[in-house]
């Protein structure tokens, strides 16, 4: 690990300290070889004053002791419809789940506990199915789980609950985790074991909003049903964040090092959905420059940008604009007034290395086009040697000549010798009713 490594680490601790984390750990995930590494994951974030609730599935073991004992289960999940032979398979696998969990919580020195937080009754009929013991989630006692977090114990929260005659009902685990998040106001909610999110070329998504996570979740699935389906666990981190828990992360648990990795770095290993203010755009400030001169010296390395001073930058810092993610700057771009001409060059556009792919480049153009537009001008141009394609293809720009250029600007480009493309684009357009600064 780098010194970077932990600074990068460090700047986590305060922020995450005294907070709510509601961990779902997959049925999958339990018997995996990296199930202990999981668990000492939870350790690391309890032992730095990090409130973990764990929520766990037991899908594939009520499967497994099903097919031991010769029973045929209507429903392998509180999804479908939960007979009388279901519910029995379920709540012994359950039991003997619960155990298994306290003890490996024990094993890497978390003291865990299970209440009969969860209160419920019978799902009953839906689209014309008696669901049977399957149930629906009337509340979550929080005073109990609160109480076992303030005395230093993990709470463990199995997908069950009781009915107030006592009877117990079978519940969907992630079901469980949401309302558990929402409940405590949990600050994240993480689906571990699931995976990530993927685009349909098979590419992890690094971030969601609400809707996207909400249209993402109405594409067809083969087993849409299922608990543990990316589908529905789409849905119930949309419903998660309309609640009010900001974060929702889907990570790979099989991978070493997920939970961490998602948790203390910029640039995260999961997907994460999102229904805070994840990321905006700002003027850059003078406190800034040592921040947009670093990222321009890389740039300039890689051949992406032209050199600037710092003088140079902070001489027109009023032109620069910043995209922070969590408090970070991830991006600079920069709109040059050029009056004389009624143009607006953007120019300075950079993203960094680690936040590439997620859409950043396009966002900060497209802010600078309404900066431009607000500022009364009506055309905006760049220079560029290596990202031409990009404002061709995707944002709607014409390579012209560079006598198209203002006069000072044309000298300039010519005195620097690197042979940039000029593109163009008009911006007549009126502007839209929400600015991108907050």
């Amino acid at each position: 690990m780098k010194y970077d490594d932990i600074r990068g680490i460090l700047r986590y601790v305060p922020q995450f300290r005294g907070q709510t984390f509601v961990v779902l750990i997959d049925s999958a995930l339990i018997g995996h070889e990296n199930f202990s590494n999981v668990l000492l994951d939870l350790a690391v974030l309890h032992s730095l004053s990090i409130r973990v609730v764990v929520v766990f599935g037991a899908r594939l073991q009520i499967m497994d002791l099903a097919a031991t004992r010769g029973v045929t289960l209507s429903s392998p999940d509180a999804t479908g419809v939960t007979d009388e032979a279901t519910l029995e398979a379920s709540i012994d696998a359950i039991s003997r789940l619960t155990t298994t969990m306290l003890q490996h919580l024990a094993g890497v020195g978390l003291r865990a506990a299970v209440s009969n937080a969860v209160s419920a009754h019978p799902a009953g009929v839906i689209r014309g199915r008696d669901l049977g013991y399957s149930g629906a989630i009337d509340r979550i006692d929080t005073q109990t789980i609160q109480q076992l977090i303030d005395q230093g114990i993990t709470p463990l929260v199995p997908p069950s609950g009781c009915e107030r005659q006592g009877r117990t009902l079978r519940l969907n685990s992630a079901a469980v985790a949401v309302e558990v998040a929402v409940a405590l106001h949990a600050s994240k909610l993480l689906f571990v074991g699931a995976g990530v999110v993927e685009d349909t070329e098979h590419r992890r998504i690094r971030q969601l909003s609400i809707d996207e996570a909400r249209a993402l979740s109405a594409r067809p699935s083969d087993n849409a049903e299922s608990e543990s389906s990316k589908v529905l666990l789409l849905r119930h981190a949309a419903r998660a964040c309309e609640g009010g828990v900001p974060r929702v992360h889907f990570l790979d648990g099989r991978t070493d090092d997920a939970l961490l990795g998602e948790l203390f770095s910029i640039e995260g290993v999961g997907t994460m959905v999102y229904g805070d203010a994840y990321q905006r755009i700002r003027p850059a400030r003078r406190n800034d420059i040592d921040t947009i001169v670093r990222m321009v010296r890389t740039a300039v390395a890689d051949d992406e940008l032209v050199a600037r001073s710092r003088h140079e930058i902070r001489a027109s810092i009023d032109s620069y604009y910043v995209m922070e993610v969590d408090g970070t700057i991830v991006a600079i771009v920069s709109v040059q007034p050029w009056p004389d001409q009624a143009m607006a060059e953007i120019g300075c556009l950079y993203v960094r290395r680690s936040h590439e792919g997620m859409g950043f480049g396009r966002t900060l153009v497209q802010f600078a086009e309404r900066r431009a537009r607000d500022l009364g001008f009506t055309t905006v141009f760049a220079l560029s040697t290596q990202a031409y394609n990009f404002f061709e293809g995707k944002l709607g720009y014409s390579t012209v000549d560079p006598t198209r250029l203002p006069a000072a600007r044309l000298d300039k480009l010519r005195r620097s010798g690197r042979n940039s493309r000029v593109l163009m684009k008009e911006i007549k357009s009126p502007p839209p009713a929400v600015s991108a600064i907050s």
